[in-house]
């Protein structure tokens, strides 16, 4: 048994499982864990109490999770996709969501002094000592998606764990004069945008739409845009009609045909394969493998 399921339990009533695995890189260790949940609210400590960590949300289903400094105190930033959360050793996180079905998350842990040591790779000590809720790095989002593809015990794909978790060391540590200089929307603007996206989906809307909604020329924003998200409009758009048909696949009976309807793909070929190319196997396979 390892810590988190160690730490959870005594499960809320609708969690309904939880897996989670581990992999030592570079003196990194990242536990990747998947759960399902039943209706209702959900509040539980996140664990890892004692190690200066950074929680990776890499999917969500049905629902959006909040990462909270306290069980009673609701997060005071807004969400972001694929969004992050980092608390220094010593510092609680409690994970709270409503009406979600499933979840995939990432916990990266660092000891600064020895990776600092390892990796000969000085950091900002500021950065490190206090906590951060709901903020995006894509570049750290893109290299933890790398890791945790990494097939579990094949030790041919040790430099390229070491590369990658070194790589998040170094980002994660970056002083904050160099993250300003990155070129991202504002988090205003990045949230503007989304929100439109969200709100319109399934529909098609056009570059010059979004861009028009920050005041930026249609090649700054699409280079802003990926720049916060590590996606171009277009992937984001996909990525979210996607989300959405997993959850469609998850809480209802629909038909592939009308799964693709509903989330604005041209026909059910074209969900089809978007989704394989995405998790590789078809809508209906991810349905049986998924849905309880």
């Amino acid at each position: 048994m390892n810590t988190r399921e160690a730490e959870l339990l005594n499960l809320p009533y609708n969690i309904r499982s939880i897996v989670t695995r581990t992999q030592n890189w570079n003196g990194v260790r990242i536990d990747i864990t998947k759960a399902h949940y039943a209706e209702g609210e959900i509040l539980h400590p996140l664990g890892y109490e004692d190690k200066t960590r950074l929680s990776v949300n890499l999917d969500e289903v049905g629902g959006i999770t909040e990462p909270r400094l306290s069980r009673t105190v609701p997060c005071p930033v807004e969400h972001k996709p694929r969004y992050m959360a980092f608390a220094p050793a010593g510092t609680a996180l409690w994970g709270y969501a409503s009406k979600l079905g499933f979840c995939y998350d990432a916990t990266v842990m660092f000891d600064l002094e020895a990776l600092e040591e390892r990796l000969q790779h000085g950091v900002s000590r500021s950065r490190g000592q206090a906590p951060r809720l709901r903020y995006a790095e894509p570049r750290i989002w893109t290299l933890v998606n790398m890791l945790v593809a990494i097939p579990d015990g094949d030790s041919s794909y040790q430099l390229y764990g070491d590369s990658l978790t070194a790589a998040i060391f170094a980002i994660a540590f970056e002083s904050r004069e160099t993250h300003r200089r990155s070129g991202a929307l504002a988090p205003w603007q990045l949230n503007r945008v989304v929100e439109y996206m969200t709100r319109r989906l399934p529909r098609q809307v056009e570059l010059q739409e979004l861009a028009s909604l920050v005041n930026l020329s249609q090649w700054h924003f699409a280079r802003a845009f990926k720049a916060s998200t590590g996606m171009s409009p277009y992937q984001w758009q996909l990525d979210a009609r996607l989300k959405e048909a997993r959850h469609l696949l998850l809480t209802t009976d629909l038909t592939i045909e009308d799964i693709a309807i509903a989330t604005g793909f041209s026909d059910h070929m074209h969900l089809i394969r978007r989704f394989r190319s995405k998790t590789g196997m078809p809508p209906a396979a991810w349905r049986r493998m998924h849905k309880s």
